[in-house]
């Protein structure tokens, strides 16, 4: 018999049968599975993650544990654009550290912690008409600083709504005053140091970013910032910094820098409340008096947590430029 007549014998009838009762059963068994097992979770599987996770984090989402600080939407901006490691809870907004630094003419050399900020007003800024033609003038002075780090904090000021009035040569102008970029950094010292120098350093550029009238053009300046802690709660502050005033009435064209020193000798009566003796050399520095050689009193109040009011009166201690003037205003901490 050759290969072509051979026969193929066909399978065994209950072999094929059983082959397929045993698919059946398996399809069933899948399809059984499948509805009754749940789906595993990221919950409960650390090697599974949810597709939401390749979101980027909103900057105004709340932290992903609870705080026992405040947190807010410009702390959590920061704290996401310079990381910085596991810093812990965020700490409390606090009005009394490090301070307002315009409560009084000079600037402390301590900063904000990261993250916290506070903005200062003077709605009440005044100055008298002087003997020698100089114009009585008001202002509404601002300033918005947050920390970038615990020893840098960025700044944003400005003069802010100004009215000068009229001269025997220069009629009476208004406006919004320049806008000025700072950066202050705090370069060592302890609050519980005593005599021991505590020093900071502000570089700042005045923009063009002002009203034509009272536009000086773009000008920068530099400040050394010291203080020195003394017995029986004392306090001396001084500033000595460089400043540019404008180039002979022309915007464009850097001024030679002007030196300023503005000075404080403050004394903290209670808790909440310090009284403080002022005054300052040069206007650039304190551009809202316009005179040479001032001094002045005043007071700071902190009436909480967040909030601090204080206010100054100052008088000319030359007879040059405005004969006196004063302050009043508030700083929040938030």
């Amino acid at each position: 018999m050759n290969a072509d007549e051979r026969e193929v014998s066909p399978l065994p009838t209950s072999r094929l049968c059983i082959d397929m009762d045993s698919c059946r059963q398996f399809v069933v068994a899948v399809f059984l599975t499948l509805a009754v097992v749940r789906p595993t979770r990221a919950e409960d599987d650390p090697f599974v993650q949810p597709v939401a996770f390749l979101k980027a984090p909103e900057f105004d989402e709340p932290a992903a544990a609870p705080t026992s600080g405040d947190d807010n939407i410009v702390y959590r901006l920061v704290n996401r654009l310079i990381p910085e490691g596991d810093r812990g809870p965020p700490p409390p907004c606090d009005i009394s550290d490090p301070g307002p630094d315009t409560a009084n003419y000079p600037n402390s050399p301590w900063t904000l912690p990261k993250g916290r900020s506070y903005i200062e007003t003077i709605p009440g800024t005044y100055s008298l008409a002087g003997s020698d033609g100089t114009p009585a003038s008001w202002s509404w002075p601002f300033m918005i600083r947050t920390g970038l780090t615990d020893n840098c904090e960025f700044r944003l000021i400005s003069q802010g709504p100004t009215v000068v009035g009229a001269a025997p040569d220069s009629p009476a102008v208004n406006g919004f005053a320049p806008l000025t970029f700072d950066l202050k950094m705090h370069l060592w010292g302890e609050k519980d140091q005593l005599y021991v120098p505590i020093v900071g350093l502000e570089v700042f550029v005045v923009t063009g970013l002002a009203s034509r009238p009272l536009n000086i053009g773009t000008e920068p300046g530099m400040v050394l910032l010291v203080d020195h802690n003394l017995p029986g709660d004392w306090l001396l502050e001084w500033n000595l910094g460089l400043y540019g005033t404008g180039g002979n009435g022309i915007p464009d064209v850097l001024s030679l820098p002007d030196l300023g020193v503005q000075w404080a000798l403050q004394k903290q009566v209670t808790e909440n409340i310090a009284v403080f003796y002022q005054g300052f050399y040069n206007g650039a520095g304190v551009p809202y008096f316009p005179s040479d050689l001032v001094s002045g009193l005043g007071v700071q109040w902190n009436l909480g947590q967040r909030l601090a009011v204080y206010t100054s009166y100052n008088w000319s201690l030359d007879g040059q430029g405005s004969p006196s003037g004063g302050y009043s205003g508030f700083a929040y901490a938030y």
